[in-house]
């Protein structure tokens, strides 16, 4: 009886610390984009009419149904902020574009970090209607940690929109679930496969990297 309790007893501090570590690099890098958040807001005010920020619903752990923020991208009706980008009718914004390309749309998600809701690094967070055409085993093995804002589906799926160009409404909704879904689920299951410390760290400095690029493009 004593190897169950020696597991979990080693489980718990890397839990611990791994929040730990959440908690301090998302606070630290809400200051530090602050001027970029504000500006940001600005480019968006100026550029279209509407909201800086929009609350969408996220499946998070156990299936439990988050609300976060993002800055608003487009010209849509409620509905069409929970679909795939598009689907309903969606008009994007100059700015939006701009900050969907390089990943910026996503920055306010740093505060569900911070109150706990995401971690950093783990399954990207999806929305519920998709979460729904997840495999049953995958969608439980999925939900089983803490959806987090950057894992390996996120370098390869940088040019997710070139992959979906041209397609609107149920052919969007239909390459999306066939073609990108498969892919991030496959990148989800390999980085439960191989989660740890050095994971975490080399999955956060492609993300951060890799940022200049898509800013130039």
């Amino acid at each position: 009886m004593a190897a169950p309790l020696i597991t979990a007893a080693r489980k718990t501090p890397t839990v611990t610390m791994k929040r730990i570590v959440d908690v301090l690099l998302s606070a630290t890098l809400l200051l530090l984009l602050l001027p970029v958040s504000l500006l940001v807001a600005l480019l968006i005010r100026l550029d279209s009419r509407g909201p800086v920020l929009v609350r969408m619903h996220r499946v998070g752990r156990h299936g439990r149904m988050l609300k976060v923020w993002e800055f608003r991208t487009s010209i849509a009706d409620p509905e069409a902020m929970e679909t795939i980008a598009g689907c309903e009718g969606e008009q994007i914004t100059r700015v939006g574009g701009w900050l969907r390309r390089v990943g910026i749309a996503r920055l306010p998600l740093l505060l569900s970090v911070l109150t706990g809701q995401l971690a950093m690094v783990g399954p990207r967070v999806e929305l519920p209607r998709y979460v729904g055409c997840y495999p049953g085993e995958v969608r439980k093995r999925v939900l089983s940690v803490k959806p987090g804002l950057v894992d390996g589906s996120t370098m390869a799926f940088r040019d997710e929109r070139n992959i979906l160009r041209g397609l609107e409404g149920d052919a969007l909704e239909e390459a999306y679930v066939e073609k990108v879904l498969p892919v991030r689920l496959d990148h989800a299951q390999r980085y439960l496969d191989k989660r740890g410390w050095i994971s975490d760290l080399s999955l956060l400095l492609s993300a951060l990297l890799s940022l200049p690029l898509r800013m130039l493009k």
